[in-house]
């Protein structure tokens, strides 16, 4: 649950074994053949195999074919022209390398998401550009090479898509299967709220529980959009997930302000634990509900009506038929892909000019890759394409999610060289290597999208195993963490002299887009409190925790310094009162039932307030704000009003003039 919140989640969900056997069988067929028929340079095509399965993007056999084949052109071009641009010397070399480095880099986008996803296209073309600048080639030799490179990925792309395409179901079982897991957690640290001190229960239940629970649902979205062809049937499940989730939001802001939970309140949750309980047994069996669990929900909805507690009983009795509705799609068929088949190829084309993000992380990675690879060259280092490609993958537009791949790659480096070591004990010849490399591939496909460091563990063997039967060395394991060093330097030294992070303007970014999110909740909520369609709202609220996610990780990215600790706290006050204002939102959406007109006037206010709060953080100076409606309003009047304070202390400590020594994100 910790890992939810940083850079890099654990997905132990997106375990796929499937993509790793056919990874397997790609590798080693070339692998095999490039032994069998003494073509060394054959095994280029096996990289350029394992390449394309890293590439290879979830969703149906069309669209993955499109990538992977774009992939396979742009890389064999690339690594030919690579080769062919090293024939000419060092200098010639060196241009090359940045020029083409360049090109690849601008083609990558850095949208935010949560959790790993499949490799880029242009990305793991820039890693084939290293590669071929250290294989330098007259025209013919690096014909061939791209030649080989075409081969290895189109033999991937054939098992991938026509031998063994995809068929399984569980990715959609796993995912849904950890994300009622993570609500159930949720829930038990909302009765623990009665056994333990309140302040440090509640922040746990506010901070760490809260995030996992939302990521672990946009996640679910993104699962359901990219691997399993929209799904109806899934795409509910999550749907229903997150209504679950903002039932347990309002629950947790009913608890905040009252007294322990009465002795039929807790019936009630343990009633809905025990539900879930049997859910997520019935989902880890392939189906989405069961009669048993629809006849249960459907008590469990007539026990909260009757209950004393009116906010309890409603948000008991919500959950109750968000499970109940699961049982009219269980059987639901998932949309065919026919539908992303219809989309013009004159949408597909449109151009879109590279952001500003894009231009300056493409001349930054650039810039250290040529200087690394300038060093390598100067002192002679033994594979220093090794460094070079360090370099090129830890370096993040954001410095403190460079560090934290820099960390994730030295721990998942450091275990698996010492795997390396024991494989390497006994000498082992080229058929023995190969061997030794189909299942340490297979390994990395399966865990490509579900932790860095566990990917690098068994990478790490792999690569350098690879290799040493293409360009046999010794001391492969001191010369690994020579060049993982030195690449990591460099990323480093780049992410903070060149295009350095403006700590002012990220997190000037990142609370806009979150005071947003949530007040545009806040106001959405009391349009809809009279009306049906409760789609908008429903959009809302996860707009709201999607921003209030990435605002809590970019603060945790910051360094204040020392005396600065009246920063941090306003900071810190910030994203608590957003938390505030959701959970406020969450309760009048369920208990909400006043004048029309009225909530109409507050919404607009909540949206003229939240246009106001946006100026402050943009141009960090204090303003005049809206005069509220109504003086006191109820716990949501109130929790905006406590946003407003919170953003202007903030302002007020780490606004204009004030400089945050050290601080990245």
């Amino acid at each position: 649950m910790w890992t939810e919140g940083q850079a890099y989640a654990v997905a132990p969900e997106q375990l796929d074994i499937i993509d790793g056997g056919r990874a397997a069988i790609s590798i080693g067929l070339l692998l095999a053949c490039a032994i069998g028929f003494d073509l060394p340079d054959l095994a280029f095509g096996a990289v350029a195999a394992f390449w394309t399965c890293l590439c290879d993007p979830f969703g149906g056999s069309w669209s993955r074919f499109q990538t992977m084949a774009k992939f396979a052109v742009l890389g064999a071009i690339v690594f030919a022209l690579s080769s062919f641009g090293a024939h000419f010397g060092t200098v010639a070399a060196t241009v090359t390398l940045f020029a083409l480095v360049a090109l690849c880099c601008l083609g990558r986008s850095y949208v935010p998401a949560f959790g790993p996803g499949p490799a880029q296209g242009s990305f793991i073309s820039a890693i084939a550009v290293v590669i071929g600048v250290s294989t330098p080639r007259p025209l013919e030799g690096a014909v061939e090479l791209g030649g080989y490179f075409l081969l290895g990925a189109a033999v991937t792309i054939v098992i991938s898509t026509l031998i063994w395409p995809n068929h399984t179901n569980a990715p959609g079982r796993l995912m849904l299967v950890m994300i009622y897991t993570r609500l159930r957690t949720m829930l038990s640290a909302l009765t623990d709220l009665d056994r333990a001190p309140v302040s440090a229960a509640w922040l746990q239940y506010e901070t760490l529980t809260r995030r996992s629970v939302r990521i672990a649902i946009e996640r679910g979205r993104q699962i359901v959009a990219r691997r399993l062809l929209g799904s109806r049937s899934h795409g509910h499940a999550v749907d229903v997930a997150a209504r679950l989730f903002a039932v347990l939001i309002a629950l947790g802001q009913h608890r905040k302000g009252s007294e322990k939970f009465a002795g039929d309140d807790v019936s009630l949750l343990r009633d809905l634990d025990e539900l879930l309980r049997q859910l997520i047994d019935c989902l880890d069996s392939g189906a989405t509900t069961s009669d048993s669990i629809n006849q249960k929900a459907s008590l469990l909805y007539s026990r909260a009506c009757e209950s004393q507690n009116k906010v309890f009983g409603r948000c008991i009795a919500g959950s109750a038929i968000a499970l109940m509705s699961l049982a009219g799609t269980s059987s639901s068929p998932p949309r065919q892909e026919t539908e992303s088949k219809r989309v013009s190829p004159r949408t597909l084309r449109k151009p879109t000019m590279p952001s500003s993000v894009v231009w300056q992380q493409a001349l930054r990675v650039t810039t250290a890759v040529t200087a690394c690879h300038l060093i390598g060259i100067w002192f002679d280092v033994t594979l220093s394409y090794w460094g070079t490609i360090a370099t090129l993958v830890v370096m993040q537009p954001a410095f403190g999610n460079t560090w934290a791949r820099v960390i994730e790659r030295a721990t998942g480096t450091l275990l698996g060289g010492l795997v390396t070591a024991v494989l390497l004990m006994g000498s082992p010849g080229d058929v023995m290597m190969t061997l030794m490399i189909v299942p340490l591939a297979a390994a990395v496909i399966a865990l490509r999208t579900v932790n860095y460091a566990l990917f690098m563990i068994f990478l790490t063997p792999m690569f350098m195993l690879l290799s040493d039967l293409i360009r046999p060395a010794d001391d492969l394991i001191l010369l690994r963490a020579v060049n993982e060093s030195l690449g990591a330097l460099f990323g480093v030294v780049a992410s903070i002299l060149v295009f350095p992070t403006n700590e002012r303007v990220a997190i000037s970014d990142a609370l806009r887009a979150a005071v947003s999110a949530n007040m545009s909740f806040a106001a959405s909520v009391l349009r809809s409190s009279h009306r049906s369609d409760l789609t908008e709202t429903a959009k809302a609220q996860a707009d709201a925790g999607v921003g209030s996610s990435r605002a809590e990780v970019a603060a945790a990215g910051l360094s204040f310094g020392k005396g600065a600790a009246a920063s941090a706290e306003s900071l810190t006050g910030i994203l608590s009162a957003l938390r505030n204002v959701c959970g406020a939102s969450a309760v009048f959406e369920i208990l909400g039932n006043g004048d029309p007109e009225i909530d109409r006037q507050r919404a607009d206010y909540y949206q003229a307030m939240s246009s106001a709060l946006e100026m402050q953080l943009r141009t960090w100076t204090l303003r005049d704000l809206p005069k509220p409606l109504t003086d006191p309003g109820d716990a949501l009047d109130q929790a905006v009003a406590d946003l407003a304070l919170a953003v202007q202390a903030f302002i007020r400590s780490y606004g204009r003039g004030s400089k945050i020594p050290g601080g990245h994100i």
